[in-house]
């Protein structure tokens, strides 16, 4: 669930700096032009930034949330399969305690929370790129 959140956060970024490029966008006048060049280099700069970090991001954290849940409930299991046999084969088919897999649970949301962290680099990088004054065209 962790993984499913932290990816949904990572659309978010994006949205974000595509509404704050939209709105720097203007339409040309009678009088010229007043989207430069710069300007729409500045916005495609702004959007690859956050659109790969947050790819990149969602990458990891899609395999370390997979590898996560995956070692936690194999941790569990284990757990609870050594305690069936310290009590001589009769424990329950229930999981009642599970012993120290919360510990790699911890570590699980830690290594999410720090692959999310390079898409939120990327968004702050996007946010200083675009708000740089526009330049207007002079010719």
């Amino acid at each position: 669930l962790v993984a499913i959140i932290m990816a949904g956060v990572l659309g978010i970024y994006g949205l974000i700096v595509s509404i704050i490029i939209a709105s720097g966008i203007t339409e040309p006048t009678e009088y010229g032009n007043t989207y430069s060049q710069f300007t729409g280099w500045a916005h495609l700069a702004a959007g690859l930034c956050c659109g790969l970090t947050c790819l990149a991001a969602g990458g990891a954290t899609g395999v370390a949330g997979e590898i996560g849940i995956k070692a936690t409930g194999l941790r569990a299991e284990l757990n609870h399969a050594s305690q069936s046999r310290a009590m001589g084969g009769t424990a329950s088919k229930e999981v009642g305690d599970e012993g120290d897999a919360g510990k790699l649970y911890i570590g699980s949301v830690t290594i999410l929370s720090f692959s999310g962290a390079i898409g939120l680099y990327g968004f702050i990088i996007a946010l200083i790129i675009t708000s740089q004054s526009s330049y207007s065209c002079e010719y």
